[in-house]
């Protein structure tokens, strides 16, 4: 039984009357697991339907208690993705946050923006999107910028890859999504571990080592750092990350 729906922010005006409309019922999930669910929304408007995306997070009436008052993950989520959206990092919009009240269970949604035209970069890369060595080229560079303009206000993505990254098929943008890992932390050693994760994901998709320190040299410029330097602190992340993925993911070695 569905339990009453409560804005908990939104992030403009707009946003709040879309919020308002919301309806989680309508929501057409895709991926589910115990905790987290993401899916569309179609929310309608006099003037046409707005397509969203949506991302439920799930919690027991207990752990939604200890969340409300002493650390709300999903507050921090939205928060980032609102700074980072603020300041001009490349990223959906963030539409709202809201929660529904059941007798059992708590569920907060984070709304944002449908990115229509664009798919993982996964998808990307062995479609036609990224079919040049130029493009891909280009693509590398430009991962690398972004997670730099992350990094430089102090956030920490936690999880930037292949499969959080989504480019749009017109103007060929590069979005950062999924901030769940996200830490408002300027810590080097967690930032080393973002450029590890990445160039893992560049490897297992079967790119060049050539833009592989592509990425590295574009990262290290962006952030004005000695490449050496960064590549010094991003060597033993990257070790551990190959050998973690060796034991779960072997189908990719």
């Amino acid at each position: 039984m569905l339990g009453e729906l409560e804005i908990l922010h939104s992030y403009d005006e707009g946003s709040a009357g879309l919020a308002e409309s919301f309806d989680c019922s309508a929501v057409q999930w895709f991926k589910q697991s115990d905790k987290i669910k993401s899916g569309s929304c179609n929310v309608s408007f006099p003037e046409g339907e707005v397509l969203c995306f949506v991302k439920a997070y799930k919690t027991t009436f207990f752990k939604g208690l200890v969340r409300r008052y002493f650390n709300n993950k999903v507050k921090n989520i939205w928060d980032i993705h609102c700074e980072l959206y603020i300041n001009g990092v490349s990223a959906p919009k963030p539409i709202a946050l809201m929660r529904e009240k059941s007798e059992r269970n708590n569920s907060e949604y984070i709304i944002s923006e449908w990115l229509d035209d664009a798919s993982d970069m996964r998808s990307s890369l062995s479609g036609e999107s990224i079919s040049s060595d130029e493009g891909r080229s280009c693509f590398v560079l430009q991962a690398a910028r972004l997670l730099a303009s992350i990094h430089q206000l102090g956030i920490v993505h936690g999880d930037f890859k292949y499969a959080n990254l989504m480019l749009s098929s017109t103007d060929k943008k590069l979005f950062s999504v999924d901030f769940d890992g996200a830490k408002k932390k300027s810590n080097k050693r967690l930032f080393a571990k973002d450029v590890a994760r990445f160039i893992v994901s560049m490897a297992e998709a079967g790119m060049s080592l050539k833009d592989r320190d592509g990425f590295l040299f574009e990262y290290a410029e962006s952030i004005n750092v000695e490449v050496e330097a960064v590549a010094g602190r991003v060597e033993a992340h990257y070790k551990k990350i190959v050998d973690r993925h060796k034991i779960k993911y072997p189908d990719r070695y």
